[in-house]
This record gives structure tokens, sequence and C-alpha cells, in this order.
């Protein structure tokens, strides 16, 4: 598969570095680059294979320590909210994979590190290491360590990748890539004996990805709660109201989907109070006619404590998942919780089986939840049965099962187990970037000013030339 000229001379660039330490934080820089900028690379297994031939031979296994446990879970950062912090807490509290300790490489928040201890074989921080050699050979013999690692990992860690890729090559570790930010690049790919998919979207660029033969669906581990919902109405009439909730970048407009615009377009059908958890009014200008329209109609919080968030939740009629952007788990949490709950299915959707709750257009959207707020019916929906469904799906001892037996499952049995509503469209984030007026700005690592130029001069001819990029190379 070609590659555009930027990335090729990126990885030119890469191999000719001065020294060991330079090729590395150019590494970095691409992939940082490549997480935020979707310009239709997913993975570099070019790039991992070049280093490891280069450098691999520099690193030494050392004898192989006696094993502390079956798991280690090895993040890059570790946060207080969200993201792969949750989904390790979830994993760690399971039978199936109970044998576990966490190691983290880069940095960890106070609230993160005090739940990812609860591992029944602690949690660590990596001492900060003098250069990158010192730090790929610390976490080799920490892997080693280990019959198994789950990577869980930032797109642009190059480092953790390469010292996975040693640890198995030294000692037979066996290294498993959750997949959790499925629509973007990430490193990890080329290495990995299997990657654990979360989605219908990330199953979709499995051949984009050239993992089609280790790609199995996992999924991602939701706590529910103990009482089955009766999804009854939540409020009366005169205090009823809708809410969303989601990151404010989630709701930014595209070429074909505004939930502002879906916003006003249900206004002038039903005159339902809105209550939106996330954006901010001062930065989010999208929402400014939404909010001189509506006025007292619509509510925004920009942030507040997760009881206050779950007390708004609990409180609204409905609940509408943000787009374009999908907001991936939370919606079949919402929905879980007994929250009637409805979205559009955009293409980049497939996150969950309550993708079946969501309508196929945003005019069947707005009729179908006026439909709903006028008669408490879901038509034909069976609510039930695709409650069952997300459990299946996300129930933390099935995801925990499916990664424990990942080498082991038939071919039937790799897929996500339920039928997917709608086409997922592969290039959604591609054709969004492609319609940006400007490129995104990497923001975790050290900045290289030859990928720079390398990637202006590419992004110049995507953003004049046309939307198709003419510059790649065979």
């Amino acid at each position: 598969m070609s590659l555009p000229v930027f990335i090729q001379r990126s990885i030119d660039a890469i191999g000719n570095a001065r020294h060991f330490d330079e090729a590395i934080s150019m590494s970095r820089f691409l992939g940082d680059l490549l997480w935020k900028n979707s310009v239709g690379q997913y993975e570099l297994a070019q790039l991992e294979l070049l280093l490891l031939q280069k450098y691999g031979g520099e690193f030494t296994p050392g004898a192989r320590p006696e094993q502390r446990c079956e798991y280690l879970h090895v993040l890059t950062k570790a946060y207080d909210t969200g993201g792969h912090t949750r989904i390790v807490e979830h994993l760690l509290s399971s039978a199936a994979l109970a044998d576990a300790a966490v190691q983290i490489v880069e940095t960890v928040e106070p609230n993160a590190l005090r739940k990812l201890t609860r591992a029944r074989h602690g949690c660590a921080l990596l001492p900060r290491q003098a250069g990158s050699r010192q730090k790929i050979q610390g976490l080799i013999d920490i892997f080693a360590q280990h019959a198994t690692i789950i990577l869980h990992v930032h797109p642009y860690d190059i480092e953790t990748v390469l010292a996975a890729a040693l640890a198995a090559r030294f000692f037979g570790v066996k290294v498993l890539l959750y997949n959790h930010a499925d629509h973007v690049f990430s490193y990890g790919h080329g290495i990995a004996d299997r990657v654990l998919e979360v989605s219908y979207f990330g199953w979709a660029l499995r051949a984009r990805r050239n993992i089609q033969d280790k790609s199995v669906y996992a999924g991602i581990p939701l706590k529910f709660p103990e009482k089955v919902p009766s999804f009854s109405p939540a409020a009366s009439h005169d205090t009823a109201y809708l809410a969303s909730a989601g990151t404010a970048y989630k709701y930014k407009p595209s070429d074909q989907f505004s939930f502002p615009q879906f916003v006003l377009e249900y206004a002038r059908v039903r005159q339902d109070r809105l209550v939106v958890i996330g954006p901010s009014l001062w930065s989010d200008w999208w929402w400014w006619k939404v909010r001189l329209t509506l006025r007292s109609r619509v509510s925004f919080y920009k942030k507040m404590p997760h009881e206050k968030y779950l007390g708004f939740l609990m409180q609204a009629s409905a609940y509408v998942d943000s787009f374009p952007l999908t907001g991936g788990t939370a919606f079949p949490e919402i929905f879980s919780l007994g929250i009637p709950s409805f979205g559009v299915l955009t293409g980049s959707h497939g996150y969950s089986p309550a993708d079946q709750l969501k309508s196929a257009s945003l005019q069947e959207l707005v009729r179908d939840l006026a439909a709903f707020l006028a008669t408490q019916q879901r038509g034909k929906l069976e609510t039930a049965a695709i409650l069952a469904q997300i459990h299946e799906a996300h129930d933390i001892e099935n995801v925990a099962d499916r990664i424990r037996y990942a080498y082991d499952l038939r071919k039937d049995e790799k897929q996500p187990p339920w039928e997917n509503p709608g086409t997922i469209d592969d290039r959604f984030y591609e054709k969004i970037w492609a319609s940006r007026k400007g490129p995104a700005i990497p923001v975790h690592t050290v900045p290289s000013l030859k990928l720079i130029r390398f990637f202006l001069i590419y992004w110049k001819q995507v953003r004049f030339g046309g939307k198709q990029a003419p510059d790649t190379l065979a």
C-alpha cells in the first residue's frame, strides 16, 4: 500500500537520524502528528520494523526473572476520568484477568493511581529515565516478569511498543494491543500478536491496518446497575427536558452532520427544554445561534461532578447522543440507566448494540424523538432485547473472557456479537479532517522541524489542491 510522501520522507529521516534518541523523538512526533490529523494512515508497521532492525541489537535480555503474575496492563498515561484508566479499572475487577498488575510509563493523576493500585499485584510508575534507550530497557525488564502484556498506550508511544516487541523476542511474552482509539493512527499494530477491537468501526479498518488475522473483538467493559431499568418517563410535561453530554469538540458540525442544526429543527416541532453538558459558549461558536434563538429553553454546562451529571440525566425525558462524533459507550451506559436514548447513525458508529436505538438521518431523528415524547412508545424497537445485547457485548466478565481467550477463538467468534445497523464509513474522520481550515497541532511530544515541513507541504496540497491528497509514493 502506498504512503503519502511526507510519511515516507519522515520514515527516511528517522532511519537517517544521527543517534537513537533523535530517531525515537522524531518517531514520537510523527505518531502524535498522525494521531491528531486523520490523513488516512492508521498504522506504521514499516517504521516499527525499521527501528527494531536498526536498534534491536543494542538491547540485552539478561536472565529472565521469576514470573510476577499473568497479566500486565501497560498505560502511557493514566487520567482521573475516562479513557483507558476506566477500562483497566473495570478489567482489574474481573475474575478472568484478576492475576494482574499495572505499569504506567509516563504520568499518572492521583485518583487514577488510587484506583489502579487496587490491582492484585499493584500499580507502578516507571521512574524517569535519562534517555529513550534506558526507558526501553527498563520496560523490557518489567515486561519479562509477566506472561501477557496488554497495551493501553497513547498512539505516539513508540518506546513502549518497541519494548513490548523486544520482550516478546527475548522471553516469548504475549503482546495484546487494546485498540481503544480505533478511529485514529496508533503504533503497535505491527508488533502485537492480537489486536483487541472495540467496535465495528475499528473492525472495518482491519484491512487498512493489515491486521485481519490478528483482530479479535473484545469490546469496552461497562458497569451496569443491578436493577433492570423500567424506561418510564422521568419528568412531568412541565419540567421535561432533553439532555445530551459529551466533550465539546464532538458537537462541532461537519459537512453532513450538525447537532446545533438538529436542535433548531427539533425546536420547530416541540417546545422541550434542552440541557447540554460539555460545550463552552465562549469558545464553541457553533452553539451561538442556538443560544440566541432558544434563549432560556437551552442550558449549557461545561463541567460538573459525576453525581450532579447523573442527576441531570436521570431527570431527562430523553437523551440524545453527540454527533458528528459519537459519545461511544456513554450512550449504552445512559440507556442502561433506564433513560430513553436517541441518536443518528453517522457512519462512525458501531461501538455498541445500543446503535439500534439510533435513527438513519437527522430528519428521522427529529421525527422519532418527537413521536416518542408524544406517545412514550418506541415503535417496533424491542428495548429489552437490545439491553440484553448490550450486556452481552459490554459486561465486564464477558469482555475479560474474550481477552483471556483471544488466542483460542474460532473465526466466527472473533467479530462483534451483534448485527450492526447502518453502513460504516471508514473515511468518516478523514473527510472531517480534509474539510478543516487548518491542521491539528500535536501537543504531547517534542516537535521536529523537519517533519513539520514535510507535513505542511502535504497539507497545503490537500487543502488547496483538492480533497484527495496527490502526494503519494508507491
